[in-house]
């Protein structure tokens, strides 16, 4: 099976290559994670962390993060691949809406330095969230696959998917206030992992505009036995408390 699927991805590769996203030029980058060489170095340098909240990676104001300050937060720490820029954004946009999920190993490139301190943590399982029934018909393959398969081969472990989501409604749309209210109520946990969870787990997402589905998602977690949870996303927006 691993050779029929080997050649099966080299014809796809041969016959269909993949031309770069931003300006449809084709070269060896633009086939692995359809942005070309070119395109890909003329993007902004990554991000420097320093001064932000060592737990939620939110620009600390007087060495004090206000986000953490102004509620309960129940993840361990938080780690973002990108900076939500216009090009991360596009990315998303193409990722989510337009069926590129390969555009997604993007943002596995440094993946490995960005997350060399957790490679210690001995976490149970890989956890994420599974889109709604309609979503599913137009995206069948999650966002973060590539991240979640890249994780559970680097740390050995499964991807789990715990939650049950018992609201229709989406976050996208709703006010910094109303995203909080709205995730307090619109997941609860399966039947099979009721009270049956324990040790570490890292929770993965695509993207941390409010932080609001995180948290609570975190807080389920811990409410059925999780030691701890950690979180990785894809992009992570500069304000926290932005209504966007």
């Amino acid at each position: 099976m691993g050779i029929l699927k080997f050649y099966f991805s080299f014809l796809i590769d041969f016959f269909f290559p993949i031309s770069c996203v931003f300006c449809e030029r084709l070269d060896i980058l633009s086939r692995k994670i359809g942005i070309c060489k070119k395109c890909y170095h003329g993007f902004p340098k990554e991000a420097e962390e320093n001064g932000l909240c060592e737990i939620c990676k939110t620009p600390l104001s007087e060495e004090t993060c206000d986000y953490c300050n102004s509620r309960n937060i129940f993840f361990s720490e938080l780690i973002f691949l990108r900076l939500r820029e216009k090009i991360e954004k596009e990315l998303i946009q193409n990722i989510k809406f337009h069926n590129k999920p390969y555009l997604s190993l993007y943002f596995r490139i440094g993946l490995r330095k960005k997350i060399r301190n957790w490679r210690k943590k001995q976490y149970q399982a890989i956890v994420y969230i599974s889109s709604n029934k309609k979503t599913l018909k137009k995206r069948p393959i999650h966002p973060c696959k590539h991240i979640i398969d890249y994780l559970t081969k680097l740390f050995g472990i499964r991807a789990i998917n715990p939650f049950q989501k018992v609201s229709s409604q989406l976050q996208s749309g709703k006010s910094y206030r109303d995203r909080f209210v709205h995730a307090a109520s619109a997941f609860q946990i399966r039947k099979k992992y009721e009270n049956k969870l324990k040790g570490k787990y890292l929770l993965v997402d695509d993207v941390f505009t409010t932080g609001a589905t995180i948290n609570e998602l975190a807080k389920i977690l811990l409410m059925n036995g999780s030691e701890s949870v950690d979180v990785l996303v894809m992009t992570k927006g500069k304000q926290t408390t932005s209504n966007h």
